[in-house]
């Protein structure tokens, strides 16, 4: 047993990007997400208000930024302590299991990446528990195991993996693991989590197809059901669906496959999702013109397409479509994705413009038509739908 063993607290912009990338949820949401989704989730019990958990969260993030262990306690204790009564002993220990929980699962992504890269030169992994008198029994039966690094058994046991773990992962070349002694797979401890606390280094992002993979559609449908239900807050944006932000990783992925692709032939590209479902429908390439996509009636979707012009603003094209085939406004059927290089847009009908924004939409829709706009004048009318609650817009990247 290693004694004494401590987990490095220093600098690590990946680390500290992985912990802002977190959406915040209440603990009733947080409860009823997906194993699978909660360690992309930030949380504190018996505190509800979103604004709280993301200074808490990003109090947190201060420890991989360069802060000391004892000035990040000291900022997240002080959001705490109201939600304890003032109680200062309660709200720095809470300040430290947070740091620990969080914080630890940081570093040990930052960690789990760089480790994957040298897997060359260090095939084998050695499981180490901090060897004091907290150590849980079924952490400490793993200690000293030395495993391949690329065995599926670390997908579920990498630390850390269960609510407070402070074990670590050592490399080895294979030299040193023979040396020292390999553990078949088959003879690996599998010792149960305390809680509904999952963490799997290797899918850190959630991606929406692989969650997919290996379930039938009616699991998939109350997969998705639960997740439109449940309600996060990711960094510097509005409160939004579970479901929502796992479709916005996806198209994040697809927008920077589609630009590639644009940046390299200067045709636009357009895809069409099931909104429900995240399946992909259909795909266009082309002019402006020719990429534009309908969704199918009674589908409730979506549309990503490129620019090459490397602005993200909606058209008075993009904004007519959400008017559906035949002009019949349904605000549900229609969210649109638009990316440009490094940047992507999501917008959104909300309600039915007023009879004078309709107007005044189908008199920017004939300039467009006939070869161009006062685009400053476009862009004031777009701010005037937003401020009137007409569409959402926002930039996601």
């Amino acid at each position: 047993m290693t004694a004494n063993l401590t987990i490095e607290t220093f600098p690590n912009e990946a680390a500290a990007a992985y912990i802002h990338g977190k959406a915040v949820a209440d603990p009733e949401h947080f409860g009823n997400l997906p194993p699978q989704l909660k360690q992309r989730a930030f949380t504190v019990a018996g505190i509800e208000q979103l604004d709280a958990l993301q200074r808490i969260r990003d109090a947190v993030a201060k420890l991989p930024e360069g802060a000391s262990w004892d000035e990040a306690k000291k900022e997240i204790a002080a959001e705490i302590s109201p939600f304890v009564g003032g109680d200062d002993k309660a709200a720095k220990a809470r300040a430290n299991f947070m740091l620990r929980t969080h914080g630890f699962q940081a570093y040990a992504v930052a960690r789990h990446q760089q480790q994957m890269e040298d897997i060359e030169i260090f095939p084998y992994w050695k499981y180490e528990t901090v060897g004091d008198s907290r150590v849980r029994p079924g952490h400490a039966a793993l200690d000293g195991k030395i495993l391949r690094a690329d065995d599926p058994w670390w997908n579920t046991h990498y630390p850390p993996w269960d609510w407070g773990c402070r074990c670590i992962v050592i490399e080895l070349t294979e030299l040193d693991a023979k040396k020292q002694g390999i553990t078949p797979h088959g003879q690996m401890p599998t010792p149960e989590r305390s809680g509904s606390f999952a963490f799997d280094p290797t899918n850190a992002a959630i991606d929406l197809d692989a969650l997919r993979e290996g379930r039938d559609e009616p699991d998939w449908k109350l997969f998705t059901a639960k997740c439109r239900q449940e309600t996060v807050q990711a960094n510097g944006r509005e409160p939004e669906t579970m479901w929502e932000l796992m479709l916005d990783g996806k198209m994040q992925r697809t927008a920077r496959e589609k630009v590639r692709e644009s940046d390299a032939d200067g045709k636009e590209r357009s895809v069409v999702f099931d909104f429900l479902t995240g399946k992909t429908i259909k795909e266009k390439t082309g002019t402006d013109i020719e990429v534009e996509a309908i969704i199918p009636k009674g589908m409730t979707g979506g549309t990503l397409h490129t620019h090459t012009n490397g602005d993200t603003t909606p058209s008075p094209s993009d904004l007519n479509t959400g008017f559906g085939e035949k002009g019949d406004f349904d605000s549900r059927s229609r969210v649109e994705y638009i990316a440009s290089g490094k940047r992507l847009c999501r917008w959104q009908w909300l309600k039915i413009p007023e009879p004078d924004d309709a107007k005044r939409l189908d008199d920017f829709l004939g300039q467009y038509k006939e070869g161009g706009i006062d685009f400053e004048k476009w862009v004031l009318f777009l701010k005037e739908l937003v401020r009137n609650g007409a569409i959402k817009m926002e930039e996601l990247t």
